[in-house]
C-alpha cells in the first residue's frame, strides 16, 4: 500500500521519554492505511524499533484522501510499559485481556446488596482476584523476550 506520512508538531518529551507526534497521512484513491503499516513507516522514518511505536487515534476525512492521528515513540520498551495506558498494551497483546463478563460483575454488585457482614467480604474475595500481580508478571514476561534479543 502506498502513502505518505507527514508528520506534524514534533515534541520531544523528556519527562516521559518519549517523542509525541501528530501524523497526516496522504492516500489518494486508496484505502485508509492499517496502524501496523503506519508504525512501520514511521519506525523507519525516525529509526526506531516498530514495537516501541505506537499509533492511535487514526481518523479519515470525509471523502477519503487523508487520514490524521496521533503517534508516540518511545525511547525503550520498559518506557512504553510504565507510561502507556493499559488498554493499549491490552490492544498490542502485552497484557492478558480481561477475565470473566459484565454481567457477572452486575450479579456479584446486586448479591452484596442483599447480604451484610462477614458474608458480604466472602462474596467479593470469590470474585476478587489480584490482578495487579497477573498484569506485573505479565509485563515481566514480555520484557524477558526482548533482552535474549
Amino acid at each position: 500500500m502506498t502513502f505518505i506520512v507527514k508528520t506534524r508538531k514534533v515534541l520531544l518529551n523528556k519527562l516521559l521519554n518519549r517523542r509525541q507526534l501528530s501524523v497526516e497521512l496522504l492516500h489518494p484513491n486508496k484505502p485508509t492505511p492499517s496502524q501496523e503499516s503506519v508504525v512501520k513507516e514511521l519506525a523507519s522514518k525516525y529509526k526506531a524499533d516498530e514495537r516501541n511505536v505506537v499509533v492511535y487515534g487514526l481518523k479519515t476525512t470525509f471523502g477519503g484522501n487523508r487520514t490524521t492521528g496521533f503517534a508516540l515513540i518511545y525511547d525503550t520498551q520498559q518506557y512504553l510499559l510504565k507510561f502507556e495506558p493499559k488498554f493499549r498494551l491490552r490492544r498490542r497483546g502485552i497484557i492478558p485481556k480481561r477475565d470473566g463478563s459484565r454481567k457477572g460483575w452486575k450479579e456479584v454488585k446486586s448479591k452484596l446488596k442483599k447480604t451484610r457482614g462477614s458474608e458480604k467480604t466472602k462474596i467479593y474475595m470469590s470474585r476478587k482476584t489480584d490482578k495487579r500481580e497477573v498484569i506485573r508478571a505479565q509485563k515481566e514476561t514480555y520484557l524477558k523476550g526482548f533482552v535474549g534479543k
